[in-house]
């Protein structure tokens, strides 16, 4: 089953990764025009239907609390969060491409997963040093993620998978990270 994911993972959620990195700079020329449009919903403000994929579904384009209140989370606009610059910076730096989270393309919730196994580390995450192929199954779809942290560095590409959660409910994106400078 470990060959059947690795080989998924290069042919799969390698270029799914990719895809996901090139519809950020989309976002950047999308989201000022869908914050034209964006409306009131239960008390958060959403993009409309046509630029959800640009959302963050859990906060909507005003952010978080922390992000909303916190200088250490939104030193640029911190003094106007609700302002269009402040929701610009939310929806395209801070959490590019979020809506993504929902779609079924791009993520997964592990409790639906018939399994999810790894080799290498359980734990891997910030100031945890070490290396993780991850592989769950739902049905015939496979979810697939590599994850290592070391002094060189973070990369972690694929799904944000966690196997010493694996019942985790939370849907869990895609990412493709490669930050060199991560541990300087």
């Amino acid at each position: 089953m470990i060959i059947l994911a690795i080989i998924w993972f290069l042919l799969i959620d390698v270029p799914l990764s990719l895809m996901r990195v090139l519809l950020i700079p989309l976002g950047l020329i999308i989201v000022p025009t869908a914050l034209v449009f964006a409306k009131e919903e239960d008390g958060v403000r959403r993009l409309p239907s046509w630029a959800s994929l640009w959302d963050n579904p859990d906060y909507g384009t005003y952010g978080n609390n922390s992000y909303q209140t916190n200088k250490a989370y939104n030193p640029l606009f911190y003094k106007n969060p609700k302002g269009f610059w402040s929701q610009y910076y939310w929806l395209c730096i801070r959490n590019p491409v979020n809506g993504a989270t929902r779609s079924k393309l791009f993520s997964v919730s592990q409790s639906d997963c018939d399994f999810v196994r790894y080799t290498g580390n359980i734990k891997v995450d910030n100031y945890l040093l070490g290396f993780q192929f991850v592989y769950a199954k739902s049905g015939a779809r496979l979810y697939t993620g590599v994850y290592l942290y070391n002094k060189y560095g973070e990369y972690r590409i694929g799904f944000k998978l966690l196997p010493d959660e694996p019942k985790r409910s939370r849907r869990t994106g895609m990412t493709f990270i490669i930050n060199p400078l991560k541990n300087l």
